[in-house]
């Protein structure tokens, strides 16, 4: 029988001073099923937690801070990602104790993924200049409903602050929400299937430009968290989406968008994470100009990195995915959807590191309520690294082929743990591990996926030039491919 071991809760103190800490709801299992007329039952979800520290200078460069997290229950092994930050814990008992000496994102997980603490530690921060409105949110709970923002407008959320809101822009400009402050959306019902629908999710932006949104808590957003659609020069910068665990709650979906930054955030999502998307509606717009860098993403249903699945848009071009640490996932790490008719091109993920667990849990779609999560005959799993495909499927709206081509792959780093034993369940003590899942596919011999370059793509610390760790595919119409 399938069972979770709860790890429960946890006390956090900093420099020896306890800090708050904030609890988030999330999904515990991956199991998802399209809108059924309802919310998903509470009893697929657990509640992980999140600490907030601010990191200062002096004439020598950041000072460290030492976090010490205690936990209630027993556990046998602690881990912080991302890997990459190379920060080995000390335990003692239930005691963790940890040096953090960059601004970023962290998570401390206590075997394995279940009830674990995220630590967000930011440089230091004030009310920043501004010639515009400021609509200004200090600490306590503010319960609004709905914010409309207007050309100009600056929202503040400061720190301590919880404000329950959805927020809009339409056809305005120079807008910016900040503050490091939480952006509550667990008062909004959705009420039927539509993911674009209006008063619900955390982030709301259609027609605008030169937004700017940076260093706020987005948290148990309704739908998708933060969806802008049809705008140009956007900057997301260092945001954090916790919270995650209702249907279709993706993290930042860009529509149609065009001269857009993502950068320094963390985004944990019950669905697809950081999305490139092409809606009808709103295809005359190219989705080009697109930077995500310095990410740290954890997904819990869905794909990480993606373009699509809905590619409607003539083109998706200039596009650079870099520098970020994928901690978890769940189908695809890295993923190209092309469902519609665009040419997908000139696309590059560089710098990436891609972390797996011994014990991953595989998806499973629920096709009814008394369906229960049952993952044992789906063990071992690992999400596919990199996927690329093309054809037309649900999502689809032109119901046309496109093309793909001149995609890049440069140092991709795999995390397997293939020799660690730390995270191991008795699930599949006795089944070797499976390999890391590769694919390649395009439509027809006039729309193909080719001109594809895998550069450097490392394995637990070794370059994987024989690909032996590695499960490749690619059909008939996905050709010129070079992996070097």
């Amino acid at each position: 029988m399938f069972e979770i071991k709860e790890n429960g809760g946890v006390l956090v103190s900093l420099q020896g001073e306890n800090l708050c800490v904030n609890e988030a709801r999330v999904s515990k299992i991956p199991f998802n099923r399209a809108w059924p007329g309802k919310q998903r039952d509470i009893s697929q979800t657990e509640i992980s937690y999140f600490v907030s520290a601010v990191i200062r200078k002096n004439e020598n460069g950041f000072i460290p801070l030492h976090f010490t997290v205690e936990s209630l229950t027993d556990f046998d092994e602690a881990i912080v990602r991302p890997l990459s930050k190379n920060i080995t814990p000390l335990v003692c008992g239930r005691k963790i104790e940890l040096d953090i000496t960059q601004p970023g994102q962290y998570t401390v997980e206590r075997d394995g993924i279940h009830n674990a603490l995220c630590i967000f530690v930011d440089e230091e921060y004030s009310l920043p200049e501004t010639k515009g409105n400021i609509i200004y949110f200090g600490r306590g709970e503010h319960d609004v409903g709905l914010i409309t923002l207007k050309s100009s407008d600056t929202l503040f959320v400061d720190e301590g602050a919880v404000v329950y809101a959805t927020i809009e822009a339409y056809n305005s400009e120079n807008i910016r929400i900040t503050g490091r402050g939480i952006i509550d959306n667990s008062h909004a019902e959705r009420l039927d299937g539509d993911c674009l629908a209006h008063n619900c999710g955390c982030l709301r932006m259609q027609n605008c430009r030169n937004v700017t949104v940076d260093n706020v808590i987005f948290r148990d957003s309704a739908v998708w968290m933060a969806t802008m659609l049809n705008c140009e020069n956007v900057v997301f910068d260092n945001i954090k989406g916790v919270g995650m665990w209702r249907y279709n709650s993706d993290g930042i979906d860009l529509v149609n968008c065009s001269n857009c930054v993502i950068r320094r955030c963390f985004l944990r999502n019950f669905d697809d994470v950081i999305v490139l998307k092409g809606i009808k509606g709103y295809d005359h717009r190219n989705v080009e100009n697109i930077f995500v860098s310095q990410c740290v993403v954890w997904c819990d249903w869905g794909r990480g990195l993606e373009i699509g699945a809905e590619t409607c848009a003539d083109e998706y071009r200039n596009i650079i995915f870099e520098d970020c640490d994928l901690i978890h996932g769940c189908h695809v790490h890295l993923d190209i959807q092309n469902g519609d008719r665009a040419h997908v091109h000139d696309v590059v993920f560089r710098d990436i590191r891609c972390e797996y667990v011994r014990d991953e849990l595989p998806p499973v779609y629920q096709e009814s309520d008394s369906m229960e999560y049952d993952p044992t005959p789906l063990m071992p799993y690992k999400p596919l690294c990199i996927y690329t495909q093309m054809y037309c499927g649900v999502w689809s709206d032109d119901n046309l082929f496109g093309e793909i081509s001149n995609i890049k792959y440069e140092n991709i780093r795999v995390y397997t743990h293939k020799d660690d034993n730390t995270l191991s369940t008795t699930w599949n003590n006795n089944v070797p591990p499976c390999k890391v899942p590769v694919y390649f596919t395009g439509a027809t011999q006039e729309n193909p996926t080719h001109n594809i370059t895998v550069e450097n793509l490392i394995i637990d610390g070794e370059n994987s030039l024989n690909m032996d760790d590695f499960e490749i595919y690619h059909n008939e119409n996905a050709f010129d491919i070079i992996h070097k």
